[in-house]
């Protein structure tokens, strides 16, 4: 039996080693930028001797790390699956007593899920020098492939009509919907945005947004959530508190 316990562990550990890190990519902007290449036969390094040791390190929270530049958050498909799954559980198994109901629901389920892993096939999450940014892949077939460049998207903030870029400085809060541990939505607030310019809660004027200190934004999490955490706070950027009513 303890045999049996020491092989799984070395093994879980093993298999742990090879799994690939994030790492930046090069970005259309600069079109000088080189990426670091990855040697093989490379000397481990501290965290994957670590990594080797401990196959549990990550069911206890993984080691935090420093603000890292032109950082490129992986992506999750969480959100996208959770809802064509909904979607097809409605439309096969028919929970309420309306064929109507249930396969309406199915219908917009599946198309919001297929909305949501659009996104995600397209859309990442760059953590720059200075600023926090969503960029576009350069990929021409979006799918599961790496990712061959980034560059900035081609629709502004559909919103505001500004830039999908902001500063760390400028940040008043950032948080996750409903908790970290089951991301949804990905919300911060910056006042980087001209306060002429800026807009309250979509429930209507002070409902969303009492402290009225900045603009508000939610994104769905079609990004690792713990490390977009690791990295705001790697990065400094400011938050007041949990994200509940008066806290926003």
């Amino acid at each position: 039996m303890k045999l049996s316990l020491l092989f799984a562990l070395t093994l879980a550990g093993t298999v742990g080693a090879f799994q690939p890190a994030s790492k930046a990519l090069p970005l259309a902007k600069n079109k000088n930028a080189v990426s670091p290449a990855i040697r093989p036969g490379a000397p481990l390094t501290k965290a994957d001797m670590v990594a080797i040791r401990n196959p549990f390190g990550n069911a206890f929270g993984a080691p935090k790390t420093g603000a890292k530049i032109d950082y490129v958050v992986e992506r999750d498909y969480t959100v996208a699956l959770t809802l064509m799954a909904v979607g097809i559980w409605l439309t096969m198994f028919h929970p309420s007593d309306s064929l109507f109901i249930d396969y309406l629901g199915g219908a917009f389920h599946l198309w919001f899920g297929s909305f949501i892993g659009l996104q995600t096939m397209k859309t990442r999450a760059v953590f720059n020098k200075d600023t926090f940014e969503l960029k576009t892949v350069t990929n021409k077939v979006y799918g599961l492939q790496r990712d061959k460049g980034l560059k900035a998207k081609e629709y502004q903030n559909y919103v505001l009509g500004t830039n999908n870029e902001w500063r760390y400085d400028s940040f008043v809060n950032w948080d996750f919907f409903p908790c970290v541990q089951l991301p949804i939505l990905v919300y911060f607030k910056e006042t980087q945005t001209p306060k002429d310019m800026q807009t309250k809660g979509s429930i209507g004027p002070h409902q969303m947004d009492r402290r009225d200190n900045g603009q508000m934004h939610f994104f769905p999490a079609y990004a690792n959530a713990r490390q977009l955490q690791e990295q705001f706070e790697a990065h400094g950027c400011n938050k007041i508190g949990p994200v509940h009513g008066e806290e926003f």
